[in-house]
């Protein structure tokens, strides 16, 4: 059985404004190299296609991180 370390929380939102979290977790055994696996809070596998974007599988949503301006800081 492999175990996973969470190693960041993107909050994303879909074109119709509805927010996800994406959870970036790394695999650390069983396997020679570490491997990234991408899901949600929910348990939906999504793929990561750039730094803005990630693609939910299971219905084709684009999810996009929405970048925050240095003034809101």
């Amino acid at each position: 059985m492999s175990d996973y370390r969470e190693e960041r929380r993107f909050r994303c939102l879909n074109d119709g404004g509805k927010t996800y979290v994406v959870i970036q977790q790394i695999r650390i055994s069983g396997a020679a190299s570490p491997k990234t696996d991408y899901m949600t809070e929910d348990g939906e596998i999504v793929n990561r296609l750039d730094e803005d974007h990630f693609l939910l599988l299971l219905d084709g949503q684009v999810l996009h991180i929405p970048h925050v301006s240095d003034a809101d800081h």
